[in-house]
């Protein structure tokens, strides 16, 4: 495995605008063509015969222009309602590809003016970000290159930014968010073989090796998995035969290098369903198509801790937890009606094997459960708080279309987890939507005799279901045993748990022709604003 690392970025000034600079294109973003004008004398005479001159993203040959040429990216309106900072993303990352069309390999970001509106303020990192993103290749097209021996297409070296304001110190925490959305990307992309638990783990322990302030533990012996995690091993079992299609747990550990500064604990579960048959209650119809890419929100929390592993924060402590499985179908599926003891000890009623990322994860959270407990029986009260990561549902496509959703706990909400989420993700173009848990989502798991304890699942698909991308929550909280921890305890006791359905975010809705969507690496922006700045 070769990481491709970003583009080299720097910080840029107006010289760098000049014919003479090292840059070989100009990317102008702008809301009005005239705050160019005064740079770009020529475009005046263009725009006095073509009204509709500078509207759309137009490459301009221009003199004044470093590489003599110039790429408008128009944002349009910034002051509408429903307006936000994913208009620069938008338009950035269509004209560097314009740019790159054209044959530049250093293109510069050109921001005529400053944004006086809360709503951009990270508006120039989020251009970056997404030049950077029309620059990357995935690990999976990067080796057919390496096997065929063509150069890569992407020739992309070097992304200058001239905007007003724009520090080293920001321009560094956008480059630590795109090493974690490449992180995400390449372990999510990639089809159900190259990406099967294995290979996914390799990818991580290769990536990690070199960071010395992360620490990975792997485990990937079937009886210790039994033992410790026998819901996400009940998913496996089916996949056992198949020594490629092993399932493994993998640990990820970061501590602040100054304790005496550290707010807040962070643990991260995240799904990692390499591929996702349905298992015996099996996709049929043609719905199993891409489900290469259910293990989203494992990717997406291994590429925050890349990112975290960049920055070095001393404000937090980080631990990352991934399930890698695949939900195969055989002989040895696990079916429904079976009953299956939880890590936490309680008997879980299988009610759909397509249910299958809950299953994963609950025994993962519950593990994080009683670190965060062992860590107050030694005194250590720091605020602690889990997430759970997941392309769990398609109901939650259903409710919200193409946006991640949180929902929090009642001492998660307490603490305002969700809203941090919400107003970091709308920042950095990652926007999200929050819903919440009710009673009713407690009441549908709840057991029906005395046979079970709780129930994982019915017998539709959640897109058919009631409150869909809700309730496989509560069961996540019951089976793991967080919900013994919930406001009717003393503060000191409760413990605060958001859990994140990214199904419509960590890809990109639409595709080209029969192609699969490309994988956007969301929400590693959304965490990187909320807990890192």
């Amino acid at each position: 495995m070769t990481f491709l690392a970003p583009p080299k970025v720097v910080a840029a000034t107006t010289s760098d605008i000049a014919p003479s600079s090292s840059f070989d294109a100009v990317i102008a973003v702008y809301s009005d063509l005239a705050d160019l004008q005064p740079t770009f004398s020529a475009l005046a005479a263009q725009a006095s015969i073509d009204k509709s001159f500078g509207s759309e993203i137009t490459l301009v040959a221009d003199s004044q222009a470093p590489g003599g040429r110039m790429v408008l990216a128009p944002t349009g309106s910034l002051s509408g309602d429903t307006d936000d900072v994913r208009k620069f993303q938008e338009i950035t990352k269509a004209a560097t590809k314009r740019a790159i069309a054209a044959g530049a390999v250093a293109p510069v970001l050109f921001f005529p003016s400053k944004i006086d509106s809360e709503d951009y303020v990270k508006h120039v990192e989020v251009s970056l970000l997404a030049a950077m993103a029309a620059a990357f290749e995935p690990i999976d097209v990067r080796e057919h290159f390496d096997k065929v021996g063509k150069v890569q297409q992407c020739g992309i070296q070097t992304i200058g930014v001239v905007a007003p304001g724009f520090s080293e110190e920001r321009l560094a925490f956008a480059n630590a968010v795109e090493i974690g959305r490449r992180v995400a990307k390449d372990t999510g992309s990639p089809n159900c073989e190259r990406m099967a638990p294995p290979k996914f783990t390799e990818y991580i322990q290769d990536y990690f090796k070199n960071k010395p302030n992360v620490k990975v533990t792997v485990i990937d012996d079937i009886n210790t998995i039994l033992k410790e995690y026998p819901l996400l091993h009940a998913v496996a079992r089916c996949s056992l035969p198949v020594a490629r299609h092993h399932p493994r747990v993998v640990q990820l550990e970061y501590r602040s290098p100054d304790q005496s500064q550290v707010k807040e604990n962070l643990y991260f579960i995240g799904k990692g369903v390499t591929y996702d048959t349905g298992g015996a209650d099996i996709k049929a119809g043609g719905v199993m198509r891409g489900m290469s890419r259910d293990k989203c929100g494992a990717s997406a929390s291994a590429g925050f801790m890349a990112t975290v592993a960049e920055l070095n924060p001393k404000h937090i402590n980080v631990t990352v937890k991934l399930g890698l499985v695949r939900n195969s179908v055989g002989s040895d599926a696990y079916v429904s009606d079976e009953v299956i003891y939880s890590r936490a000890g309680l008997r879980v009623l299988v009610g759909n094997t397509d249910a299958e990322g809950r299953m994963v994860m609950t025994d993962l959270l519950c593990e994080a459960k009683e670190q965060i407990l062992n860590d107050r029986k030694q005194g250590i009260h720091i605020p602690s708080r889990l997430f759970t990561v997941a392309t769990l549902t398609g109901h939650a496509i259903r409710a919200y279309g193409n946006y991640g959703i949180t929902l929090d706990n009642g001492p998660a909400r307490k603490a305002g987890i969700s809203q941090r989420i919400q107003a970091g993700g709308h920042l950095l173009a990652d926007p999200f939507e929050i819903s919440t848990l009710r009673r009713e989502d407690y009441q549908m798991v709840s057991p029906g005799t005395n046979s079970e304890d709780v129930c994982q699942a019915n017998d539709k698909a959640s897109s058919a279901t009631a409150r869909g991308h809700q309730f496989p929550m509560a069961f996540m909280a019951v089976a793991s045993g967080v919900s013994k921890y919930g406001l009717d305890k003393p503060a000191k006791d409760q413990i605060a748990y958001t859990h994140l359905d990214i199904a419509g975010s960590a890809e990109e809705l639409s595709a080209k022709g029969l192609s699969l969507p490309e994988v956007t690496g969301n929400p590693v922006p959304a965490f990187a604003s909320a807990f890192l700045l």
